[in-house]
């Protein structure tokens, strides 16, 4: 796996798509229906961090909500549809 620029893992999911292994995380728990409240606990991160995230994602994904976001995520394959709860794709993972 790589690193960013502030020494965080990336993911490579298809179409140029990059995700950082917390991005991941809370897209898998977005896509299980997890509240923000719920995934800052599990993650051990601030609501508004995981809101932000949402948002980065949702801008990459041309997505204007959670509901979009998810979607577009099985539909770009970033997401395994054969799992629940939803996982990320193996060979999105560099």
């Amino acid at each position: 796996m790589d690193k960013d620029q502030n020494g965080s893992e990336v993911c490579q999911p298809v179409d140029g798509l990059v995700l950082s292994s917390v991005q991941a995380r809370i897209l898998e728990g977005v896509a299980a229906g997890f509240s923000s409240g719920r995934l800052s606990r599990e993650l051990y991160l601030s609501s508004k961090t995981i809101d932000y995230h949402v948002r980065v994602m949702s801008h990459k994904l041309q997505a204007t909500n959670r509901v979009a976001l998810v979607s577009r995520a099985f539909v770009l394959q970033v997401l395994r549809t054969d799992s629940w709860p939803p996982r990320i794709s193996p060979e999105t993972v560099d």
